[in-house]
């Protein structure tokens, strides 16, 4: 079933589910870039302050079950296959007609009252307002909203400005629950951002990157329960990481009185620990190429598939990527989902020099909606950039055995353009 926006399923399934447990605790998390990584600082800072956490984020990576964590492990398959099979027999016997994507929104809630969790992450999937996350769940006290960046992104569902997405995207305030919002937006979506928070109560903080203090080569944030907390040694690759963690953070902050467990010891174990696969991720060719082959050089794995993420990642490559690799070249392995524009993504990213591998990503599981954008048109927009010479078609033989022919060239390797990708990779280098 595609998507399908809307509450009215969830409630009503969520109404027949898990019985009653231990009250758990909410950050709710929306935007269009960061949101992912953010749940990935507070999840992890949280488990090392001695709550027991979940986390719920989308899509998954690997496999559906990695969408759900429990102290920052992906859950079992037995616990996801049980939980999941009595979401959907109440589905089912009820008629409720959810989606693919409401069932595992209910499994997460499922498997965080069978594990009492204290407090749950949990990442909106499309939007904000008619978002299957956006409900009230059993018990729930939402410690605060987080809305990350703003950019135009999935217009056919949530508008085609960033007014219009910004408004959708409100839709997860709630009155006098404190929202943390991500200052490096456009400034009409900042504006309706806190428009909307003045409409509907909660009290708003904008982080912008003025917050950030530099002192002694180090880039910290203060904080009212915390002290000053060193941003800048986030394992995270990419300099925008360090706002996302002040995101975090300032969330954390707003929350503090009512989560006394988390110190300012055990939030920078936990920003040390944080880990998020398939963003900026550096992973040895030989993974991919096998030992013998003593190729020695990292592949950069990263889901960006929008402009902003795209922009993002082309900052990383051209400051960190090509100064080291050979004459300043990038090998590209690219697939775009069937919705991306390749003649929109590609010039953002690519140089003349460089050589692209266009490729595809595999059925993606529970997903079946999500299919590879054709290789002829990648192809197109990248020729456009690096010359006829310097593209790759590869159907049909599979992004791992793409990888492995790019690994063999000089130039450092990048492998992009969505999430599904990074995923067909990682589970193939595993």
């Amino acid at each position: 079933m595609a998507i399908r926006l809307g509450t009215e399923r969830i409630i009503a399934l969520l109404a027949q589910l898990y019985a009653p447990q231990k009250n758990f605790r909410v950050f709710h998390v929306g935007g269009t870039n960061g949101k992912g990584s953010v749940c990935a600082y507070l999840s992890s800072i949280l488990t090392r302050s001695e709550l027991t956490t979940g986390r719920f984020t989308s899509p998954h990576l690997l496999e559906p079950r990695d969408a759900i964590a429990v102290n920052d492990a992906a859950i079992g398959r037995a616990l996801y296959a049980d939980a999941s099979a009595l979401v959907r027999d109440v589905d089912e016997r009820c008629e409720i007609g959810a989606s693919k994507f409401e069932i595992q929104v209910a499994t997460a809630m499922e498997v965080f009252a069978r594990k009492a969790v204290d407090v749950a992450v949990i990442e909106v999937g499309l939007g904000g307002a008619t978002d299957a996350t956006n409900v009230d769940y059993k018990r729930q006290n939402v410690l605060g909203t987080i809305i990350t960046r703003i950019g135009v992104d999935h217009q056919k569902f949530l508008g085609n400005t960033v007014t219009e997405i910004a408004h959708l995207k409100a839709g997860i305030m709630r009155s006098k629950v404190p929202c943390t919002i991500h200052g490096d937006s456009p400034t009409a979506a900042l504006d309706v951002l806190l428009r909307d928070a003045q409409e509907c109560g909660s009290p708003a903080t904008v982080i912008t990157a003025e917050r950030l203090k530099q002192v002694d080569e180090g880039t910290y944030f203060d904080t009212q329960w915390f002290g000053r907390v060193p941003v800048s040694d986030t394992p995270l690759h990419g300099a925008y990481q360090q706002m996302n963690l002040a995101c975090a953070l300032a969330a954390l902050d707003s929350a503090g009185g009512q989560l006394g467990t988390v110190t300012a010891a055990s939030v920078r174990e936990g920003i040390a620990s944080t880990q998020w696969p398939g963003r900026l991720q550096l992973v040895p060719a030989s993974k991919f190429t096998g030992d013998l082959d003593d190729i020695d050089k990292n592949v950069l794995v990263d889901g960006a598939h929008n402009v902003q993420a795209a922009l993002s990642l082309a900052e990383f490559v051209d400051t960190h990527i090509r100064p080291s690799s050979s004459e300043g070249r990038v090998t590209w392995v690219i697939a775009l989902s069937g919705d991306r524009e390749p003649a929109e993504l590609l010039p953002l990213m690519l140089r003349a020099g460089d050589r692209v591998y266009a490729t595809t990503f595999g059925a993606v599981e529970d997903m079946p909606w999500i299919v590879s954008r054709d290789t002829a048109s990648l192809a197109a927009a990248a020729e456009s950039i690096v010359g006829k010479d310097s593209v790759v078609v590869s159907p049909g033989s599979g992004p791992l055995a793409v990888v492995r022919e790019a690994c063999r060239e000089p130039a450092a390797v990048v492998v992009c353009g969505s999430l599904y990708l990074a995923a067909d990779v990682l589970r193939g280098s595993m």
